[in-house]
């Protein structure tokens, strides 16, 4: 995150886990934000679909576990729907809705002089709903996925709360700074380059590891291998850790309606349980990473939707949007970061 965030708010960050950005959205938009995914069925739950063949989860409980449920995914995805209905009312993944709205006023307010390096992917948004008589989320971390395939350690979530976030609502965003324990994710992006460049068909006509080229048998393949296991046993050795030695050590922050906070979902966290009995707890969610020098392909799709076609220029102070996925064979060499 150091070649990310100016060197002020890399400290900020490091030390506290969150950068606080001083901008809020006008109410009208934050308003706006929240009748748009009212409008969204109730019960509406995006999680199961992330669950299939998503070997950052099953793989995190066991070889057992994660064999049961790679081998039987409908009842993974009973089971995953069932445990995530208990945390959120509603869960809304990739639908793009608010992406360019929220980050075109940030831009006009400077939103821009956060960042070191010049191109940010705007990869995808969320919409999480829960009440007081769900549980809240415990002490986790976003482990990349093949989902997304391109995800490190240094992930950028803009986290914008629709409500207030505060002692006597609850709700609040607990985050494991990261001069405290870091997680390693940078490594998979070398791994899946390291193991499926080698093989032409994995490859697009600029040379790039294709991820929809990809079979699910050699998906499968990766996997099993010796590289990635290990790395499965060391995200399994870090939580550990984070529950067992630093579960006082998180930090939290108040949130006023639609203030804009910065932290990183690949750094251990937790929500604290809701406590308002007369309102929900809502919040929006934009993830956005840097681009490496790593010849690794966007995906266009997730789960039907278009995503990672947003691409925040901090350099200009504009974003663009594109109508298929951000192609980064175009970006200058000299603006990416060495992986």
């Amino acid at each position: 995150m150091h070649n990310i965030l100016k060197e002020n708010y890399f400290n900020e960050y490091c030390s506290s886990g969150f950068v606080e950005t001083n901008l809020s959205l006008p109410d009208e938009l934050v308003d706006e934000i929240k009748q748009h995914y009212l409008t969204k069925a109730e019960g509406h739950n995006d999680f199961p679909k992330f669950f299939v063949n998503n070997e950052h989860q099953v793989y995190m409980e066991g070889r057992a576990l994660g064999l049961f449920f790679n081998t039987f995914p409908n009842i993974a995805k009973k089971m995953v729907k069932k445990l995530y209905d208990k945390t959120y009312r509603k869960a809304v993944y990739g639908e793009q809705a608010y992406i360019e709205k929220v980050l075109k006023y940030l831009l006009e307010n400077d939103f821009q002089r956060f960042f070191k390096t010049r191109y940010i992917v705007a990869s995808y948004d969320m919409y999480l709903r829960n009440d007081y008589l769900r549980s809240a989320a415990g002490i986790h971390t976003d482990f990349p996925n093949f989902h997304h395939f391109y995800e490190t350690e240094n992930d950028i979530t803009i986290y914008i709360p629709l409500v207030d976030l505060d002692d006597e609502n609850g709700g609040r965003i607990q985050v494991l700074p990261e001069s405290k324990l870091k997680v390693p994710g940078n490594i998979l992006l070398k791994f899946l380059y390291q193991y499926f460049s080698v093989d032409s068909s994995n490859l697009d006509e600029d040379g790039y590891v294709d991820p929809d080229k990809i079979s699910p048998a050699a998906t499968a393949a990766f996997v099993r291998s010796k590289p990635h296991q290990d790395l499965m046993n060391l995200y399994k050795s870090v939580i550990g850790l984070a529950k067992s030695h630093y579960a006082d050590d998180f930090l939290m922050t108040t949130e006023t309606k639609g203030k804009v906070l910065l932290w990183n979902n690949k750094n251990f966290h937790a929500a604290e349980r809701w406590k308002n009995e007369q309102i929900d707890r809502e919040v929006y969610v934009i993830r956005m990473f840097p681009i490496y020098d790593v010849n690794i392909k966007l995906k266009r799709n997730l789960h039907g939707n278009l995503f990672n076609n947003f691409l925040l220029d901090t350099e200009k102070g504009e974003i663009h949007r594109y109508d298929h996925q951000i192609d980064l064979s175009q970006i200058p060499a000299e603006a990416k970061l060495e992986l």
